[in-house]
């Protein structure tokens, strides 16, 4: 059985993989993936805060996570909000 501490590690990297596809996207205008990569970074972003609030992780680690969270949620924020407006959402 998988430990929460892999979990959230994965769930990282998983967002900066997602981070990276929406970028192509972004580059090749592909509205579909913009959309799709949106998405899934919203919702493993809330997933990660869901596990990180529940875990058994010291201090430390829950700063490092928390950077994390609030780092590339700004990042999706900040990605959002021009292609919301341009797809029409």
């Amino acid at each position: 059985m998988r430990s929460v501490h892999e979990d959230i590690v994965n769930l990282e990297k998983q967002i900066l993989q997602t981070e990276d596809k929406l970028l192509d996207c972004i580059r090749t205008g592909y509205v579909g993936g913009i959309k799709k990569s949106l998405h899934s970074l919203d919702s493993d972003l809330k997933y990660l805060s869901i596990l990180a609030n529940g875990a058994p992780i010291d201090k430390n680690e829950d700063r490092k996570i928390m950077d994390f969270l609030r780092t590339h949620y700004e990042y999706l924020q900040k990605l959002s909000i021009p292609h919301k407006l341009s797809l029409g959402g």
